[in-house]
């Protein structure tokens, strides 16, 4: 009963991933084109290059995430990325499309991840989470203006 139990899971489980995945795969270019740029970000992210803050972050954002008791501003994110990255390290990661909506020089992205993590005490965490994430488009490049979000809340 257990495999049975157990087989159902991860056949739902890899449902769920491919549903994204196909859903991306029927965007336009320009809704592709900022699916790439939401990985690069997650890449550079992970990678402690932090320079993605000063290219690809308007100067007037606001974020919100969920450990945060307020919205902060892009002076903040530099602040506490430094920090964060200092602090752990990313093992593991992965993102899934859900949607993406332009409008004009608005978008919104919204998607759900995954990442696997080390601290400096070299304790392992495994989290989910999911973001929307609002860019504009300004001479020609997407940059984030805001977004809200951040890991679901294990019970």
């Amino acid at each position: 009963m257990f495999r049975r139990i157990l087989s159902v899971a991860v056949v739902s489980l890899a449902l769920c991933g491919f549903a994204g995945t196909a859903a991306a795969q029927t965007w336009s270019a320009e809704q592709q084109e900022l699916w790439q740029l939401e990985q690069q970000q997650w890449k550079m992210s992970a990678a402690k290059d932090l320079s993605w803050i000063d290219t690809m972050v308007h100067p007037n954002l606001r974020y919100w995430g969920t450990g945060s008791p307020m919205p902060r501003d892009a002076a903040s994110l530099k602040h506490w990325s430094r920090f964060d990255s200092e602090s752990s390290t990313v093992l593991q990661q992965e993102i899934f499309p859900i949607s993406a909506t332009i409008t004009g020089n608005v978008a919104v992205l919204q998607y759900h991840y995954m990442v696997a993590s080390e601290n400096y005490k070299k304790e392992r965490e495994t989290v989910t989470g999911q973001y929307t994430d609002v860019l504009i488009k300004e001479n020609g490049r997407w940059m984030f203006i805001a977004w809200a979000g951040g890991d679901i809340k294990k019970d």
